[in-house]
């Protein structure tokens, strides 16, 4: 789950979640709760855009790369 993986990643920069709402809510401008957030991690009813702008508030980049190919693809 994403969450999962945001949590670890806040532990590496040293933000919870809450100061992450906040930032969010600031380049946002618009309210996102600590909650709200957590919700829409944990529902995967977050966007593509929040996860932009959620990398880039922890130094992050989000890029696509493609997989090794198999027989499938």
């Amino acid at each position: 789950m994403i969450i999962n993986d945001l949590k670890k990643i806040l532990l590496d920069v040293n933000i919870n979640l809450t100061e992450l709402s906040q930032a969010l809510s600031k380049r946002l401008n618009k309210p996102y709760s600590m909650q709200n957030l957590s919700n829409k991690l944990r529902n995967e009813t977050i966007t593509h855009r929040e996860m932009l702008i959620i990398a880039d508030i922890l130094g992050y980049e989000l890029k696509f790369i493609p997989k090794e190919k198999n027989k499938y693809n």
